[in-house]
């Protein structure tokens, strides 16, 4: 009998933990979400939202899926090159720069982009170092093709981590047998490494699609209250300006449709790899 109640009290504070500071808030603003200030049902707050920020909506939603194919093409290359590669003192410096990213906070990348792609910053005097752009008239990055940039360069090394992770897991003889027929990096990496480490692909896209869709700091400090921005932004400035809290829990309702059905994916294929490895 307490071998059974051990493992209880055991998570019992984690799990309180999480009632308490996740799943509470979580449930309580899609509550919320619905009801107006004198406790009736109502749709006002979706209405309102879809009405004032509805291109908000699509553009965060697109924004999100283009941010990440874009770092997913880009780290199954890395983790590819990273798995088949020989040389070992390119594959020990790919490694270490790589990484790099991943030990900066949002908000620092957010204001090192700020500074690489301002109007007079480095891209733009690189640029025009070798006559690609007139510095007069330079292009302008905050916009989102400047978020696509900050997010790729801060998602390619968490993706490229896990990815090179399922693609450890290949059997080399799988590998070897494909170069003794005369495969090359390209055959190997389309019929071997990525519909073997699919599900390791798809699990990264997914943290990366939610990471995305609720990051704050980049939209904000690129963009700010231009038109369009993200969700994040809209629901801050909904708060801060307006009290209004019923629309920004409408809006983070939408943001947690947006990453519903990808969740549930993750936590099924979690629950089947614990079950596999028992």
């Amino acid at each position: 009998m307490n071998e059974k109640i051990t493992p209880i009290f055991l998570i019992l504070p984690a799990l309180l933990f999480l009632l308490t500071l996740y799943l509470y808030p979580f449930i309580l603003s899609i509550i919320t979400s619905f009801v107006d200030d004198s406790g009736s049902v109502t749709f006002y707050y979706y209405n309102e939202a879809f009405t004032a920020y509805g291109q908000d909506i699509f553009f965060t939603l697109w924004l999100c899926i283009l941010a990440t194919f874009v770092p997913a093409v880009i780290a199954i290359g890395i983790a590819a090159y990273l798995r088949l590669s020989t040389v070992s003192i390119v594959r020990k410096i790919i490694s270490i720069l790589y990484r790099f990213p991943l030990f900066i906070p949002m908000v620092v990348v957010a204001q090192m982009m700020r500074t690489f792609l301002a109007p007079h910053g480095l891209l733009n005097v690189y640029l025009a170092q070798f006559g690609l752009i007139d510095l007069e008239q330079p292009p302008w990055f905050f916009d989102w093709k400047g978020m696509l940039i900050g997010f790729t360069w801060k998602q390619v090394p968490f993706m490229a981590l896990i990815i090179l992770g399922g693609f450890s897991m290949i059997d080399e003889s799988m590998i070897e047998a494909a170069r003794s027929v005369g495969a090359g990096y390209g055959r190997i990496l389309t019929s071997i490494l990525i519909p073997m480490a699919r599900t390791s692909i798809a699990i990264a896209m997914i943290l990366i699609f939610a990471s995305n869709v609720s990051t704050f700091t980049l939209p904000y400090m690129l963009i700010g209250g231009s038109t369009p921005t993200t969700i994040t932004v809209d629901i801050a400035h909904r708060v801060v300006y307006f009290g209004d809290w019923g629309t920004a829990n409408a809006l983070g309702t939408v943001s947690y449709l947006m990453v519903g059905g990808f969740s549930i994916y993750y936590l099924r294929e979690m629950v089947r790899r614990g079950l596999y490895e028992r």
